[in-house]
């Protein structure tokens, strides 16, 4: 026989909906053309995606720098070169927004740098909108990283 128990918290927080580089995602998701673009580990990212499938429960056009171990210890800018690149060849996105996760945000990546970088590496990316949100998911909440992304658009 089943046995009913009822729980003595007041409520549940799920702590991936909680995370900024989700609600900086979802701002770029509702701007016409763009493609959010998740700056961290593979799993720190994939939760994200995960979540808004979910939600959606339909197709979600988000991309990840995909970062291995070593990558996240030695620096991302490798990483974010490609995925960029790759994105701009492949789906033409007109904007590509890039939201940071906590492990790049703890390693400190100078992600301001990386796109100054690539830039003067790739001329034809010269004038490209690509928007740089900071959006640690250690810190603040899921309103937060879309108030900074929505305000960083402007």
């Amino acid at each position: 026989m089943a046995k009913v128990t009822i729980g003595k918290k007041a409520c549940a927080v799920n702590p991936l909906k909680m995370s900024q580089p989700i609600g900086g995602s979802f701002a770029f998701l509702g701007l016409r053309g763009a493609m959010p673009l998740l700056h961290g580990s593979q799993g720190c990212t994939s939760f994200g995606l995960t979540l808004f499938v979910r939600h959606f429960k339909e197709a979600v056009p988000m991309q990840t720098t995909a970062m291995s171990e070593v990558a996240t210890v030695l620096g991302g800018y490798e990483n974010v070169e490609q995925a960029i690149l790759n994105i701009h060849k492949k789906q033409k996105p007109e904007i590509i927004g890039i939201c940071s996760t906590g492990v790049t945000e703890t390693k400190g990546d100078d992600v301001d740098g990386y796109i100054k970088l690539i830039r003067e590496k790739h001329p034809e990316l010269a004038s490209y909108p690509l928007v740089y949100v900071s959006t640690p998911d250690f810190k603040d909440a899921f309103q937060d990283g879309w108030d900074k992304t929505v305000a960083k658009m402007v």
